[in-house]
């Protein structure tokens, strides 16, 4: 009887071992769960933060910050430049009349974002037309990566908008970079540019109707290979081979430009860089 009882002690205290050993593995399983459930419901919140939280300011890209540039160019460094040569002069257009929008003398650009030529002189444009007004909407863009002077870094007037109280401008960008259709020129700006230039060349710019360049303003040599951090610092020295011949067409433009607004806005039709290219204009 005694080892009857002393056998079921023994497995009466097994079976407590068993059951407590199923408990303890039963706690670690629910605190296991409970502990995957936290993970999840941690991972699902940062998750959602991460996902609303703004996104950090691109950083200026090097169109941008040049562009930025171009369009404040100090008067001192514009007053600085070489005198222009003859040759960037716009050429007085033979039977032109007076174009306006409203009061304002109208300029006409018509151009294509493929044409490397076009690229170069859009530094110069933006440089002159900048002294009068202001632009929105240009766009980074490169001339073609096919046609002589590949690859030009440039600005697309295609969406751009400008706004001044002297100088009305409207652009036509005909072709993309890939030269396929982009813009189309009509109405009074065909009529312009098909009797004033009949070979259908590009840039065209015409200043007021009366007088046009044909062609780049500046020397296309000097842009090959460089990027906008490049043209913008050659640029900004008078002493540079960029500068040498873009500061001088911003003057050339600024100047042509000034002949057809009556000489305002003061400050820039008399600034000594823009007088000493007035000499050059075509009367």
């Amino acid at each position: 009887m005694a080892k009857s009882n002393r056998a079921e002690t023994a497995a009466r205290a097994a079976q407590l071992r068993a059951e407590a050993a199923r408990k303890d593995r039963q706690r670690t399983q629910v605190i296991a769960a409970v502990v995957a459930v936290v993970v999840v419901v941690i991972a699902v919140v940062v998750g959602i933060t991460i996902a609303n939280r703004p996104a950090p300011a691109p950083a200026a890209s090097g169109g941008a910050a040049a562009l930025q540039k171009l369009e404040t160019l100090p008067a001192t460094l514009l007053d600085s430049a070489p005198a222009p040569s003859p040759s960037q002069a716009p050429a007085k257009l033979n039977g032109g009349t007076p174009l306006k929008d409203g009061a304002k003398t109208k300029v006409l650009y018509v151009g294509a974002e493929f044409c490397p030529f076009c690229a170069m002189e859009r530094w110069a444009m933006i440089g002159a037309l900048s002294r009068f007004g202001s632009f929105t909407g240009l766009t980074d863009t490169t001339s073609s990566s096919s046609d002589v002077h590949p690859d030009t870094p440039t600005f697309s007037f295609k969406d751009a908008k400008y706004t001044s109280d002297y100088v009305s401008f409207d652009a036509v960008e005909t072709q993309d970079r890939n030269n396929k259709p982009l813009q189309t020129l009509e109405g009074e700006n065909l009529a312009l540019f098909q009797k004033f230039n009949p070979e259908g060349g590009i840039p065209w710019v015409s200043y007021g109707g009366t007088h046009a360049t044909n062609g780049a303003t500046v020397d296309a040599n000097v842009f090959d290979g460089k990027t906008y951090d490049q043209i913008i610092a050659g640029i900004s020295d008078p002493k540079s081979d960029v500068g040498k011949t873009v500061l001088p067409a911003i003057n050339m433009l600024t100047a042509q430009i000034c002949a057809q607004t009556d000489n305002q806005p003061a400050n820039v039709c008399k600034s000594s860089g823009v007088v000493t290219a007035s000499v050059l204009l075509k009367r």
